[in-house]
């Protein structure tokens, strides 16, 4: 009888050849297992990356200085974000904000008092020389942020372009010595320098690097005053913030100085009277910002109206 019969190690050898199949199919499908894993993994990574990089990036403009856009003239805001050469620290409404986070920063949760003053206004000169001792106390201790904006509209009683001229010297200041902006700020308004408008003298250039030095300004700073770098910028903020309706008052005009808190107009009249007098400006204002006048300074008490309330009543 013819028979074929099987080899004795034949079977084996297919079943061999059989598990060698299904080890390579099982190696080559763990290959791809790994590789689809590896391309996950990196999708979560690069995910969380993103992730952390947008709150990263939330976090930096919460601290950004207020940039709410044009509240007045849209001609006059186009031509102000058109000036080619302005502080860097600016906001695109040509505030200048300060707080303990630095120039052009402002500090979470806390109030936001915007101050509008034009360097020759006397008034601007009273009301600054009691409430600004304050104002840079809570500064320094992170109780509020200021914005100020500095309006020229008051060249037009002195000689030699003496508001623009110190609009420029601030904003000077605020982009190269930011740490001594308070200072300065306060020392154009020192009685005995504000020029009197009804009988304005030529203030020089080196008279007002000379005060900005008494408020310790850098030299190297205060000799570039004379430069004018930003004089067509101060120019343009005050053509554009005379037209802003949020800083006009309830009769829809605009005077100097004027006020806001969170964006709320202070009456700088009616507080001045319910207070006693001009004197008493500063407690008025610090009892509006939620404050006891001895928490003023006092690192880590923050003024109960926050970032978004109304001032409170004097």
């Amino acid at each position: 009888m013819d028979t074929n019969p099987v080899e004795p190690n034949e079977q084996p050898e297919q079943a061999q050849a059989l598990v060698g199949r299904q080890n390579r199919s099982i190696i080559i499908s763990a290959i791809a297992l790994v590789a689809v894993l590896a391309v996950l993994a990196g999708g979560l990574f690069s995910w969380h990356r993103k992730g952390q990089a947008d709150k990263e990036a939330q976090a930096r403009a919460s601290q950004a200085a207020p940039t709410q856009g044009p509240t007045g003239s849209r001609k006059a805001y186009e031509e102000l974000q058109a000036v080619k050469v302005k502080p860097s620290v600016a906001d695109k409404e040509g505030g200048l904000t300060i707080s303990a986070k630095g120039m052009g920063r402002k500090e979470p949760g806390v109030p936001i008092v915007h101050v509008f003053v034009d360097p020759m206004c006397p008034w601007c000169g009273k009301v600054g020389r009691v409430i600004d001792p304050r104002l840079e106390k809570m500064v320094e201790a992170g109780q509020i942020t200021v914005t100020y904006t500095f309006l020229n509209f008051l060249d037009k009683v002195s000689s030699d372009h003496y508001s623009t001229r110190v609009g420029n010297a601030l904003a000077t200041v605020a982009e190269e010595d930011p740490d001594h902006f308070l200072a300065f700020e306060s020392a154009i308004f020192e009685e005995g320098f504000q020029p009197d408008e009804e009988s304005y003298k030529p203030v020089t250039d080196q008279q007002l690097a000379d005060q900005a030095g008494k408020a310790g300004v850098a030299e190297s700073v205060t000799a570039r005053f004379a430069d004018g770098r930003y004089q067509d910028w101060v120019k343009k903020v005050n053509d554009y913030t005379i037209t802003r309706k949020d800083a006009k008052d309830s009769k829809g005009e605009f005077t100097t100085p004027t006020i806001l808190i969170n964006g709320r107009h202070w009456d700088i009249s009616a507080a001045g009277k319910t207070s006693g007098g001009l004197g008493h400006l500063d407690s008025t204002l610090v009892k509006s910002l939620g404050l006891d006048a001895s928490q003023v300074g006092r690192r880590g008490t923050t003024p109960s109206i926050g970032s978004e309330g109304n001032p409170l009543p004097f």
